[in-house]
């Protein structure tokens, strides 16, 4: 696994070529993805145990509406032999400014992440998007196939940063779940997976990233958790695992039998 490559705007160009270079080189690259983004403002008076798949939509959308992305880790692969990974330094959230929720702060900030450095020389998230039709990672064209772990909120942040490149105009998610799931066709061909949906198939996987990465011995290749370039490609490596214990990663026939293609935890699936 290849050491995490920061990206900020004074080296945006040059990584940039680096990231749609390895990325055309992979025929059917997989895009292992997470975010850091300030906390969740809204949350529902019922227990996330007792809401409706409509309802955890409703909450997502209040949330996604008026959070800015901190910081955007995608990992590059071609399915295991060669993978590099990317974190982009984000200059969309203002502490000073934009609503957060203060325990998400201090733990990014005690991750490593400097919010005030980001909003000086990170990158607006409509450069990551257009950095991601550049390299053929989303459209009608792309091979790619989406890989997050417990990924509502990421999803949520990419498809705005892709309307915001097409609009020129900050947007909102749309106002069903179902319109929303759309979108994972329009953007992803509906090639993506959510690795909490597939753990359900899996015996004795449960919990979040670390914990499943734990129970299946994978170690952090870099970087810390809570920064997204290490989660991102910590969900790669057990995602990987995953495929080799549970589904026959060297067996393409077993491997197009992976299940929950298209699901994301909480949401529909």
């Amino acid at each position: 696994m290849a050491a995490l490559r920061p990206v900020d705007i004074q080296n945006f160009c040059i990584e940039s070529a680096s990231f749609i270079q390895f990325s055309h080189c992979c025929r059917s690259p997989f895009v292992f993805f997470d975010t850091e983004f300030p906390g969740c403002i809204f949350r529902s008076s019922k227990h996330h145990t007792k809401l409706s798949p409509a309802e955890r939509y409703s909450v997502l959308k209040l949330n996604a509406d008026v959070i800015r992305p901190i910081q955007v880790g995608l990992t590059v692969s071609d399915g295991g032999t060669s993978t590099a990974t990317w974190q982009f330094e984000m200059s969309d959230f203002d502490l000073r400014r934009h609503p957060h929720a203060p325990s998400s702060i201090a733990l990014l900030e005690s991750s490593g992440i400097n919010l005030t450095r980001n909003r000086q020389s990170g990158i607006p998230s409509t450069w990551l998007a257009w950095l991601l039709l550049e390299a053929g990672l989303v459209g009608d064209y792309s091979r790619a196939t989406w890989v997050a772990f417990h990924g509502c909120y990421d999803l949520a942040i990419m498809f705005k940063a892709l309307f915001q490149l097409t609009t020129r105009t900050r947007v909102r998610l749309p106002e069903t779940m179902e319109e929303f799931m759309a979108l994972t066709k329009c953007f992803f061909r509906g090639r993506i997976y959510d690795v909490k949906c597939v753990m359900r198939s899996c015996d004795g996987l449960y919990g979040g990233l670390e914990k499943v990465a734990e129970k299946l011995d994978v170690k952090r290749a870099a970087g810390k958790a809570h920064q997204a370039g290490s989660d991102s490609l910590l969900t790669c490596q057990v995602f990987l695992r995953m495929k080799k214990l549970y589904f026959g990663a060297d067996d393409d026939e077993k491997e197009r039998k992976m299940p929950s293609e298209g699901l994301i935890f909480g949401l529909n699936g």
